[in-house]
């Protein structure tokens, strides 16, 4: 797609306000084996449907954990067994202004992980999350989407499409200086996609915190790391391509092939996330002019001028002028 910026005289540009169509309403599915109740919750104000005929929230989203507790209207925290580890809720709390969510290889009682994910289904945007992974070997720390369950189909607790796109951190790889980054896209019943070789970050992500994320679009999936695009996945040409709403999931557990666990006995492995934020896609964003400034000429002289601009979707921008003032 090409986007153009027309320049006539004195012109200033701006971004056009898309309308989105927005409604609420409750919505009751299950959510994993254990069928959980789910409704779309108060604290969001703005929903939309999906073509498959699922809601999905619509508005911007931010969480900060800097209350006392994880707040259960927009949070589910893991109480049941995955990835061969039992979690729960003293696994997975609120502490100085960070989400803390632990992993031990108990010598008692096996492994004791910790999973969250969001009550409510989210569709195209952007997710991005500032983060410090575990630095204890053999422990995979993960942020993902998930379409378990289509809540617009009653008849089964485990019905969706199974798309999920992955950010996973294996820390086995953290060593030194050097860690790395692992980038995924499943879906049920076509080939899966991630990187192998996983990407070298140039830093150890257990040492500090660093903002990481994806865009979804309907057209493509970008990964970035502190704002740095990693990779893009483009759906033409490729099997997968996310065409329904799903919820966001972290968890933090162990295996013994490709995550090189188990860590060692009776050591807490503490996965911190500062904040989460949620930026929904709006598609066909207007372009902008970067500023032209203040030239003058002599009359009669030509006056050549180099201007430029940016598309928030990434379309090729052409430029036209017109006009004498």
């Amino acid at each position: 797609m090409e986007e153009s910026i027309s320049v006539s005289g004195r012109v200033s540009i701006k971004p056009t306000q898309y309308p989105v169509s927005g409604f609420v309403r409750t919505v009751f599915c299950r959510e994993s084996a254990l069928a959980m109740l789910v409704i779309l919750y108060p604290f969001f104000s703005k929903a939309a449907l999906a073509p498959n005929g699922e809601v999905y929230v619509d508005e911007p989203f931010f969480e900060d954990f800097d209350g006392s507790s994880v707040n259960p209207q927009v949070w589910q925290i893991a109480t049941w067994v995955e990835h061969g580890g039992r979690t729960g809720t003293d696994r997975c709390f609120v502490r100085d202004g960070n989400l803390h969510m632990q992993f031990i290889n108990s010598s008692t009682e096996g492994f004791l992980s910790s999973a969250i994910q969001t009550r409510n289904e989210f569709f195209y945007g952007t997710w991005e999350f500032r983060a410090k992974p575990s630095d204890v070997s053999g422990i995979l720390n993960s942020f993902y989407t998930i379409d378990w369950n289509n809540t617009a189909d009653a008849s089964s607790s485990s019905n969706g499409t199974k798309e999920e796109i992955d950010i996973e951190f294996l820390t086995k790889s953290f060593i030194g200086d050097t860690g790395q980054i692992h980038f995924a896209l499943h879906a049920s019943g076509k080939t899966s996609w991630d990187t192998r070789p996983d990407i070298d970050l140039g830093f150890n992500p257990s040492s500090g915190f660093h903002v990481y994320g994806f865009r979804i679009t309907p057209t493509f999936i970008e990964w970035t790391v502190d704002g740095v695009v990693m990779h893009r996945y483009l759906y033409e040409g490729n099997p997968i391509a996310i065409t329904s709403p799903y919820q966001l999931k972290l968890n933090v557990w162990s295996a013994v092939q490709w995550v090189g666990g188990p860590p060692t006995p009776d050591v807490v492995a503490d996965y911190q996330i500062d904040w989460i934020r949620f930026t929904p896609y709006r598609p066909n964003q207007a372009p902008t002019l970067d500023s032209i400034g203040h030239h003058s000429t002599s009359a009669g002289s030509a006056l050549e001028i180099s201007v430029s601009g940016s598309d928030p979707d990434n379309n090729a921008l052409t430029y036209s002028a017109s006009g004498n003032e």
